[in-house]
C-alpha cells in the first residue's frame, strides 16, 4: 500500500472504519495488515465463517464426542421384543391364561454431550449482537442514502440496486444464525441454554480446534481479529477507491473546519459520508446543511431545494446549502485526485448546472440563483488555497494527506461561516436598512 493510500485508510478508520467500504463506488484490494477491514465486513465474514463450520462441528460431536447406552422399554407391540419379566406386565384372558400385556425392549440410545453445544450457542449469541449493532446503523445509512438517491438515470438505478443488495446481505446473515440454531436443536431435541464456559473436555477434533482459534476474536476482538480476518481473507480486502477514498478524507476535513468554528452536528455523519446523504450543522441558532452526493435531477425536487439545469442529472460531491437574502444559497465542494488545472477548473460547471428551486428578486423582479462558489479540493502541495478567477467562484482548497495544512480548509470555509451567520441571524439584512434610514 503506497504511503498516500495509507495516510487516507489511517485517518478514515479512526474517524470511522465504515468510511472504507466500497458503499456505492468501485474497489481496490489492499493488504488486511493495515487493519483496513471495517466492522460490518469483520461481522459479515465472521457470521459466514461460523455458520458454515456448525454442520462438521455437530458431525465430529455426534461421531466422537457421543455416548452410547442403552435405555428398557415397554411396549404393547411384541415386535423386536421380549417377553418382560415383570408380573404387572401380564394379564389373564377369560380362559385364565396369563397373556403379555407388556413386551420388554432393549433399545440402543446415543446421548450428545450438551456442553459444547451450549457454548456454541454462546457464540452464536455474540455474533447476534453484533449484527443488530451493524444491522441498526446500516440500514439508517442505506434509508437515508435512498432518500438521495432520485433520478431516472441508470446510474441512480444502479445506485439503488446496489443499495438494496446491501441490506439483502444483512438479512442474509441474520437467516444463518437462525438456521444454525435451528440446526442444533433438530440434533438434541430440545432448546439448548447458553454458557459462557469453555466445556471440559473439550472436543479434539480438527472442527472443534478452529472453533476454538476463532472464538478468541469474538471473546476478545481487538486483540484477536485483526489476525483471524488476515488469515480468513487470505491477506487482502475490498475497500474504497483511492479517489471515494480522497472524497470521504476531504469529507471528515470539511466537517472538522465548521467544528473549529463553532458548529456543531447531533446526527452520526458517518452514514452520509459513506453512502450520501444531509448532515445538518448548528451554531447561534442558524443551521446549515451539507449535502453529500446529492443527485440532482431536471424531473425531480430535491429536498436540499436544489435542481439540476442544463442536463438531465449532476451530482456534486458536497453541496452546503446556508441561509441567503432570498431564501437558501450554496457552496459546492468537489475533491479530485488530480492535481490537473483543467479538470479542476471544470468543478466550476455547477455554477450553471445547479440553480434553486426557488427565485431570487431583484429591482421586483425574479432571477435564479446558481451557487454562489463550486470549488474543487485536490492533493497540491501548497499553503493557501488557489483562486480560478477574479471573483472567487471558483478554486482550488490544496488538501494533501502527506502534506496536511488545515489553514486552506478552514479559510474557505470561514467564509461560508460569515455568510452563513450574516443571513441566518439578519445581522447583514439588519445593518443595511440601518444605513438606508440614515441615507435617507
Amino acid at each position: 500500500m503506497n504511503p498516500f493510500i495509507q495516510k487516507l485508510v489511517e485517518d478514515l478508520k479512526t474517524f470511522s472504519s465504515e468510511l472504507l467500504l466500497p458503499g456505492l463506488h468501485a474497489t481496490q484490494q489492499v493488504s488486511t495488515n493495515m487493519g483496513t477491514v471495517a466492522s460490518t465486513t469483520a461481522s459479515l465474514k465472521s457470521i459466514d465463517f461460523l455458520t458454515g463450520l456448525i454442520p462438521k462441528l455437530i458431525a465430529d460431536l455426534q461421531t466422537t464426542g457421543a455416548t452410547h447406552k442403552v435405555i428398557v422399554h415397554y411396549s404393547p407391540c411384541p415386535k423386536r421384543a421380549t417377553f418382560s419379566r415383570r408380573a404387572s406386565d401380564y394379564q389373564q384372558d377369560t380362559a385364565k391364561r396369563l397373556l403379555p400385556a407388556h413386551w420388554l425392549s432393549i433399545l440402543p440410545v446415543t446421548e450428545l454431550d450438551t456442553r459444547p453445544l451450549r457454548w456454541l450457542v454462546h457464540l452464536l449469541d455474540l455474533q447476534q449482537t453484533a449484527l443488530e449493532k451493524v444491522h441498526k446503523r446500516t440500514i439508517k445509512y442505506i434509508d437515508d442514502s435512498l432518500l438521495t438517491q432520485q433520478g431516472d438515470s441508470s446510474y441512480a438505478q444502479n445506485d439503488r440496486a446496489t443499495l438494496l443488495s446491501m441490506r439483502s446481505r444483512l438479512d442474509e446473515a441474520q437467516a444463518k444464525l437462525e438456521h444454525a440454531r435451528t440446526m442444533m436443536m433438530r440434533v438434541v431435541g430440545v432448546r439448548l441454554v447458553p454458557s459462557s464456559n469453555l466445556p471440559h473436555p473439550y472436543p479434539r477434533s480438527s472442527a472443534w480446534l478452529r472453533l476454538r482459534r476463532f472464538a478468541q476474536q469474538l471473546i476478545q476482538p481487538k486483540e484477536f481479529l485483526p489476525f483471524f480476518l488476515h488469515n480468513l481473507l487470505h491477506g487482502t480486502v475490498e475497500i474504497a477507491d483511492t479517489p471515494y477514498l480522497y472524497q470521504r478524507w476531504c469529507g471528515v476535513k470539511l466537517l472538522h473546519a465548521f467544528e473549529l468554528l463553532g458548529w456543531v452536528y447531533y446526527d452520526d455523519p458517518t452514514g452520509a459520508l459513506f453512502l450520501g446523504g444531509e448532515v445538518r450543522l448548528y451554531k447561534a441558532d442558524v443551521e446549515l446543511s451539507i449535502w453529500i452526493e446529492p443527485r440532482l435531477s431536471r424531473r425531480k425536487v430535491h429536498p436540499s431545494g436544489f435542481i439540476c439545469k442544463e442536463v438531465t442529472e449532476t451530482h456534486p460531491d458536497y453541496l452546503i446549502v446556508t441561509p441567503g437574502p432570498s431564501g437558501i444559497d450554496a457552496f459546492i465542494l468537489d475533491p479530485t485526485t488530480t492535481a490537473d488545472k483543467e479538470i479542476r477548473l471544470s468543478k466550476s460547471k455547477y455554477l450553471s448546472t445547479i440553480e434553486a428551486i426557488a427565485m431570487a428578486s431583484v429591482a421586483g423582479l425574479p432571477v435564479v440563483r446558481n451557487p454562489l462558489r463550486a470549488w474543487s479540493a485536490s492533493p497540491l502541495h501548497m499553503p493557501h488555497c488557489d483562486l480560478e478567477d477574479y471573483e472567487g467562484c471558483t478554486g482550488t482548497i490544496p488538501m494533501h494527506p502527506l502534506d496536511w495544512k488545515p489553514q486552506p480548509i478552514l479559510s474557505w470555509v470561514r467564509d461560508i461561516h460569515d455568510y452563513a451567520l450574516a443571513w441566518g441571524t439578519g445581522k447583514m439584512l439588519n445593518d443595511s436598512l440601518n444605513k438606508t434610514n440614515l441615507n435617507g
